[in-house]
């Protein structure tokens, strides 16, 4: 791999703005607890509304609820949507009883009822709605970011990940990982020996990795990864797991001829700061890597 060679399409340099921006959105809405403070403060400021006496008479100031109501269902899905229908309900009750100026529990029944039925429905709809499109997507982003032969992420998804990464900053490391000899091997024993070394090298780094590191093929018998919040040590502990996995691995097609990888860690902030300069410090360490094994073995 020659880690300036950076595909043109995949390069997070080179990604539309809003195209990050929709990423850093999304990223920060799956985390549940920052979802439900943004739906918390909308429905704060959708009940400031409801206070605030409303310049044409007649206007119902309830209407603002549909707001975070709507947002919630399309961002969590159909639960989070009924549970912010139901607290949207409840303030309206609430508020609509504060106005009386004493407590009247039918006025507050009934307030309760109409608007959640009003509510509920809108997070019902935009709820399931936003259920099986999320489905859909996923299944869609699965297809388009997935190694057809590995099942672990193309490249262009490794890009993507790096290229969020890039721009919130934060420690990580890049790790290229190259199979060592599967010329040798495709000749003695053929390509179908080499594809099932190749798999077998992507199943060890998708065992060896957290869930919210990357593992991504590069192209042919080469791999990189992003291990997020890793130093060189953590690293360097991932790297030897990796070697330990596979000296336990057989090729079924290749029996007496071990696996092995040669690795390469480039630290962000240490090696290099942008993909390019990650890459091309991750491969130079890659060869000197494999270049000291080969002397040690002569």
């Amino acid at each position: 791999m020659h880690a300036t060679a950076v595909p043109v399409d995949g390069s997070p340099s080179r990604r539309p703005l809003g195209s990050l921006i929709t990423e850093q959105v999304r990223v920060l809405l799956e985390d549940r607890p920052v979802r439900l403070a943004a739906i918390g403060a909308m429905l704060v400021v959708a009940s400031l509304f409801s206070l605030v006496p409303m310049p044409v008479e007649g206007i119902d100031a309830g209407w603002i609820f549909i707001v975070p109501v709507a947002v919630s269902a399309i961002a969590a899905g159909l639960k989070e949507g009924i549970g912010a229908a139901f607290a949207a309900s409840a303030l309206c009750a609430l508020y609509a009883t504060a106005k009386t100026g004493e407590i009247d529990p039918a006025l507050m029944s009934s307030v309760l009822m109409a608007r959640f039925i009003l509510y509920g429905l809108t997070a019902a709809f935009l709820g399931s709605f936003a259920e099986a499109h999320q489905q859909v997507q996923s299944s869609l982003r699965q297809l388009a970011t997935l190694d057809p032969l590995t099942k672990v992420n193309n490249v262009a998804r490794f890009y993507d990940e790096l290229g969020i990464l890039e721009a919130i900053g934060g420690r990580f490391a890049v790790v290229v990982v190259d199979l060592d000899e599967l010329k040798a091997l495709n000749d003695r024993y053929g390509h179908q020996a080499g594809s099932a070394a190749i798999q077998v090298v992507a199943n060890c780094l998708g065992r060896v990795v957290r869930g919210s590191d990357c593992v991504a093929r590069y192209g042919g018998d080469e791999f990189v990864m992003i291990l997020k919040d890793a130093d060189r040590p953590g690293a360097q502990i991932v790297a030897n797991r990796i070697r330990e996995e596979l000296a336990g691995e057989t090729n079924p097609f290749a029996v007496d001829m071990p696996l092995r990888v040669s690795i390469g860690i480039a630290l962000h902030g240490e090696d290099g700061n942008s993909s390019e300069e990650l890459l091309a410090a991750a491969d130079a360490a890659m060869y000197e890597d494999k270049r000291s094994r080969k002397v040690a073995v002569r």
